[in-house]
């Protein structure tokens, strides 16, 4: 069989006349030794997002415990006292993300939030101080894992000084 080129396009010829943008990655920076171990509360419905989080976070040196919903996320928040947490904003009924960190507060946990979700519109600010920050999902997780030291260097001095 010969190949003759013809005006007709096929997908093949289409991919490599027009192809799509491609941006790599920005590089993880490594976890700062002294903040290796520490556990990270990983809040998503959504079982592809929780594999991928808590893969990355393991690979970057962290403990990682898992939620799919509010309920799961207060006992593990009770037990396995996170030093930081990462909270889908848009979880199932009851309970969203803000009412698990509404919830949170009421219980007595200050562990510093940072709110991860696939919404483009991000609700109005909160006076909670210890709401690190809003990601979305579709930016590049270098930016989320960025934000993780400084929580979790915060979330010890706390425990520090309330001890």
């Amino acid at each position: 069989m010969t190949f003759e080129p013809s005006t007709s396009r096929t997908w093949h010829s289409h991919r490599y006349t027009n192809p799509v943008p491609f941006t790599p990655p920005k590089p993880i920076a490594p976890t700062p030794e002294d903040l290796k171990g520490s556990t990270v509360l990983v809040v998503d419905d959504e079982r592809a997002w929780r594999v991928i989080l808590e893969t990355d976070l393991r690979m970057l040196g962290y403990k990682v415990s898992m939620a799919e919903d509010a309920d799961q996320a207060l006992e593990r928040a009770q037990s396995d006292q996170p030093e930081v947490a990462i909270i889908d904003l848009m979880l199932p009924e009851p309970m969203d993300g803000w009412g698990l960190l509404n919830e949170l507060r009421a219980r007595g946990q200050k562990v510093p939030v940072i709110f991860y979700t696939a919404s483009p519109v991000f609700p109005a600010g909160t006076d909670d101080p210890d709401v690190v920050g809003y990601m979305r999902k579709a930016v590049d997780r270098a930016d989320l894992y960025a934000l993780l030291p400084p929580a979790i260097r915060r979330s010890r001095e706390r425990r520090v000084s309330e001890s």
